[in-house]
């Protein structure tokens, strides 16, 4: 057999994985300021609120800390969030969500806690945004119980 080879913009691919994801499994949604924005975040949620509905595609209000913190409550109770903040300068403020709830309760409950949740976080890398949108914060990558932050 054959190998075959397709190209993918990086934002195809994140739109194209988070599809199969929630096609795959009903406790899949995705969540975050903007997700159903007609731009749809760079792209990579375009189209997925028309197919799954506003249930499992749903738009945020700007608090970062309070939609962390759904999307943590909502992996306790059987919940697959998919979080999307738009810009890591933001989700500092929700630092403690992701580092002391998320990353340890599967540890402070001795295993019997899961927190199966995925957390996007968008670097600007001085695109011209302003002091608020354009940080690299990878350097500070969130390394605690638990946790495997992926950088692409």
């Amino acid at each position: 057999m054959l190998a075959t080879t397709r190209e993918l913009k990086f934002s195809d691919a994140i739109r194209e994985a988070t599809d199969q994801a929630m096609a795959r499994d009903a406790s899949v949604y995705l969540m975050g300021l903007g997700v159903p924005d007609p731009k749809g975040i760079f792209g990579t949620t375009l189209g997925l609120q028309e197919k799954y509905g506003a249930d499992r595609v749903m738009d945020m209000p700007l608090s970062e800390n309070a939609m962390t913190g759904v999307a943590v409550g909502s992996a306790l109770v059987g919940m697959r969030p998919i979080l999307t903040h738009q810009r890591i300068d933001f989700a500092l403020v929700a630092m403690e969500q992701m580092v002391n709830q998320a990353a340890k309760w599967h540890y402070m409950f001795d295993g019997r806690a899961k927190v199966p949740l995925v957390i996007r976080l968008m670097i600007g890398r001085g695109w011209g945004q302003g002091p608020q949108h354009s940080q690299s914060e990878s350097g500070g990558a969130i390394v605690g119980h638990g946790s495997a932050p992926q950088w692409c």
